[in-house]
């Protein structure tokens, strides 16, 4: 169990120890993990390799996204999660961004496997390995007027560069995670960078356990598409309103509440600015249908929590964890909850609060001879 037993001295313990469980639930199987791994680097040595006509351009190829955040979950029902990377081309800043764009294709369509399974779509392109995930590579330029990790991307719509910065991004979010400074970051060139190792839930910072809850909630209220809600708006808004909060209930209520003021006290559409480039509003695509649908969203969380922080007996949660965030991680969770604390009462460690009936492991809690989660037997 990723919480120790100190967590269910209260009943906000006892729900975050139940949330941690739908977050462990939602990680990635080592297989998943190991599939996408060398999916990736096959991709990365592809594209760097030296008889490659980016070869020239010292190609540095590394993840972003959901994959570089730690916020990635398994896909919902049959659907299939993704996998992002930057390959990014140097000493190209002045080339027409649709000439990038046609080099990496004509790279990637080089492949007799590739071929088979590229897709173009408007910034990057799309493998799509059929039944498992996608990986999207996005082709990029270092911006020559700006030092660090900002960089050009080609947009085929509008036919011209867009400034972006995945790795300031990244640094932005576990900085926000940590609340310290972000570390310093160094280039190096021509290089397949590995995917970040995959971490054990009870290991990642609240922030990111967060974002994976209001994912799952989002990809459970609209059945698994996401337009509505993309992953990046939400990563973007709670990391804006994360307070350090350790607690995953607490995080979430203010989160969810902080974001619902912003939607009501605002006219029109909410902007949410990437912070490491201002002038870039990752909600543009947002119409007044799929923002009416987000704010649909946004309310049902709102309403679902209350009640989930209402309900007594461990049934009744597990109930409104299904609700939020689908029966089959809820089933789990609550089946694992039951495990630890029965372990807990069979070696006399569970105790209750007279008070508050609330589960403890201290020794002045009444002794419990039989399960009595959440104060109900």
């Amino acid at each position: 169990m990723a919480q120790t037993a100190m967590a269910l001295d209260t009943r906000q313990g006892q729900l975050d120890t139940l949330l941690e469980q739908v977050c462990v639930n939602l990680q990635l199987t080592q297989t998943q993990y190991q599939d996408a791994m060398q999916k990736y680097e096959a991709v990365g040595r592809w594209l760097s390799a030296e008889d490659s006509a980016l070869h020239v351009f010292q190609p540095l190829i590394y993840p972003q996204g959901s994959m570089r955040l730690g916020t990635t979950n398994r896909p919902w029902f049959r659907e299939e999660f993704d996998l992002d990377l930057v390959c990014q081309l140097h000493w190209c800043g002045s080339a027409n961004p649709m000439a990038v764009y046609d080099l990496v294709h004509r790279r990637l369509n080089d492949h007799g496997t590739y071929k088979q399974i590229l897709e173009k779509k408007n910034r990057c392109l799309r493998l799509n390995y059929a039944g498992n995930f996608h990986l999207d590579i996005l082709p990029a330029c270092p911006d020559p007027a700006r030092s660090g990790s900002c960089i050009w991307v080609p947009d085929r719509k509008l036919e011209c560069w867009i400034l972006s910065n995945p790795i300031g991004f990244a640094d932005v979010f576990f900085d926000c995670c940590r609340r310290r400074p972000a570390a310093e970051f160094g280039y190096v060139a021509k290089e397949v960078r590995p995917l970040p190792s995959p971490v054990p839930s009870e290991l990642k910072y609240p922030l990111q356990r967060t974002v994976q809850l209001m994912k799952r909630h989002r990809d459970s209220f609209f059945g698994g598409d996401p337009a509505a809600a993309r992953s990046i708006v939400l990563t973007t808004l709670a990391a804006t309103f994360y307070r350090g909060e350790s607690s995953l209930s607490a995080s979430l209520d203010n989160i969810v509440s902080s974001i619902l003021v912003l939607v009501d006290s605002t006219p029109g559409i909410i902007t949410v600015p990437n912070p490491t480039n201002r002038a870039e509003n990752f909600a543009d695509s947002w119409t007044v249908e799929s923002y009416k649908q987000f704010k649909s969203y946004l309310r049902n969380f709102r309403y679902q929590l209350d009640e989930l922080m209402q309900q007594r007996g461990l049934d009744e949660v597990g109930k409104g964890l299904g609700t939020l965030f689908g029966r089959a991680v809820a089933s789990k969770a609550v089946s694992a909850f039951g495990r630890h604390t029965e372990g807990l009462r069979n070696e006399n460690l569970l105790r209750v609060t007279p008070r508050t009936a609330a589960l403890t492991t201290v020794t002045t809690g009444l002794s419990i001879p039989a399960n009595n989660f959440f104060g109900k037997s």
